[in-house]
């Protein structure tokens, strides 16, 4: 069950890094896709980094270790810094001004080492309890 956590999460993580090159291909039509792909992958992530964690931490409890915390410590900060990146957005956008380019692109590459790295501690949790 644990390694399915980590393989969805993996999924997850880069299906929302292929939804935010989409979202920024497509930001300057106003269409649905933005929209839909920019949404989509917040979802992703906002799923994906938490669940790569929680799987980390059951593994941890099992095995009683604790992994790597540096790495849990370093995508939670880059997590939250891809989150804060986001609500920026809402800020550019309100005004009624066009987002600058390569902004999604940089959120989604931010977001993806996130979920990376605590998929890496997840993993690594893994191996060293086998």
């Amino acid at each position: 069950m644990v390694k399915k956590r980590i393989f969805l999460s993996l999924v997850l993580s880069i299906v929302g890094y292929l939804l935010g090159i989409i979202a920024e291909a497509t930001h300057g039509a106003d269409s649905a896709i933005y929209m839909a792909s920019c949404f989509i992958k917040i979802l992703c992530y906002i799923i994906a980094v938490p669940l790569a964690h929680s799987a980390g931490k059951i593994i941890r409890k099992e095995s009683n270790t604790i992994g790597i915390p540096g790495l849990r410590f370093v995508s939670w900060i880059t997590y939250g810094v891809a989150i804060a990146h986001f609500m920026t957005f809402f800020i550019w956008t309100a005004d009624g001004s066009r987002l600058p380019d390569g902004q999604i692109t940089i959120d989604a590459a931010i977001f993806f080492i996130a979920s990376m790295l605590m998929i890496a501690e997840a993993w690594n949790s893994y191996k060293s309890k086998e």
